[in-house]
């Protein structure tokens, strides 16, 4: 006979009463209150399933009828489980957790899969998805973030009419030349994000007056155009959106706050405008902008020069460098070793 001191519940209500409960050598289970030896309940044979032992957390004995029994003493339950259940392979978790030889390893084993699914497994997921979104789904995106952004961030563009046909006028070969991604040129003045420049993931290629003004030379904000072109191609946007709603997503599963789920789709426009892109996005971006502007005769380096004239401007006018602004190199962040690539591929 095995007897362990616990709570019971009879599956109806939250009320809990001290019971004692008795397993016979037959396999017959009978429970008992303690407070008068009254008899609950009785069974013949032992058909009831336990809860798998989890360190010291309490056990529960699970009737047929709803009914539960809950206990601490789980050594006591081990000694029924063993005697009257076949062997569960939830034991091994157990006997893992309660060994540090064993959770200090798993632990570590732990930190690679998370560091390698976020590292390779989230990025080719999101990228395996970005490539087989509909184009109805990235107009869609496309348009709700440009109206965000209209209604928050941007004014109407103040460049003149001619101004607007030079430079488009500009831009129309390497245009066609991608004209399998239906590009679109649009102006917007940027205020607070000052000089920038950002693709959307349906081929819009948004443009503010002030990168504009910026610029010294339409081959540099061509030069920029390929960059960005090298980001609808890839499609970097959305592949960045879907990388951080997944990670929101585990996190989601992981906490079980829902409070902020609805609003993972609505982060387009801040990781447009306000988050950098990755290193890898830019590489791409910039091997992309590198050959087409080798295929168009431009010269990288005009690339450079806008970049470096930004980041002149960011370091001497007090508005940028108070943070005022979100300028390019906020959202394509720089370093010289990119630039001399640049200016290195003006050189062959």
């Amino acid at each position: 006979m095995i007897s362990a001191k616990g709570k019971w519940y009879d599956g109806r209500t939250s009320a809990a009463e001290d019971v004692v409960c008795i397993v016979y050598d037959n396999g017959a289970v009978r429970i008992e209150r303690m407070s008068d030896g009254g008899l609950i309940l009785s069974r013949s044979r032992f058909d009831i399933e336990i809860s798998p032992r989890l360190a010291n957390t309490q056990r529960y004995l699970l009737f047929p009828q709803g009914e539960k029994f809950e206990t601490d003493d789980n050594d006591t339950v081990d000694r029924i489980e063993t005697r009257f259940t076949k062997p569960s392979w939830l034991k091994i978790v157990y006997r893992l957790e309660s060994h540090w030889r064993y959770v200090l390893p798993a632990l570590a084993l732990l930190l690679f899969i998370l560091w390698g699914g976020m590292s390779y497994g989230i990025p080719w997921v999101a990228k395996t998805i970005a490539y087989r979104l509909p184009p109805s789904m990235l107009s869609f995106a496309s348009s709700q973030t440009l109206d965000i952004l209209d209604r928050s961030v941007f004014e109407p563009s103040e460049l003149d009419a001619k101004t607007q046909k030079r430079i488009l006028k500009h831009f129309q070969p390497v245009m066609e030349m991608h004209s399998d991604y239906m590009l679109e040129i649009v102006f917007r003045k940027g205020g607070r994000i000052g000089p920038n420049a950002f693709a959307l993931p349906n081929g819009v290629i948004v443009f503010t007056d002030e990168m504009i003004q910026i610029a010294e030379h339409d081959d540099e904000l061509l030069a920029v155009l390929t960059h960005e072109i090298g980001h609808i191609v890839h499609r970097h946007g959305m592949r960045r959106l879907i990388q951080d709603s997944i990670l929101g997503f585990v996190l989601l599963a992981i906490t079980g706050d829902v409070s902020g789920s609805s609003e993972l789709f609505l982060g387009l426009p801040v990781l447009l405008t306000e988050l950098a892109y990755s290193r890898k996005f830019e590489r791409e971006a910039d091997e992309y902008a590198l050959t087409s502007m080798h295929t168009s005769g431009i010269s990288p380096a005009h690339f450079a020069f806008l970049m470096r004239r930004i980041e002149n401007q960011k370091a001497t006018a007090p508005d940028i460098a108070s943070g005022k602004w979100i300028n390019y190199l906020s959202t394509h962040p720089l370093t010289e070793e990119r630039l001399k690539g640049f200016d290195e591929q003006d050189l062959r």
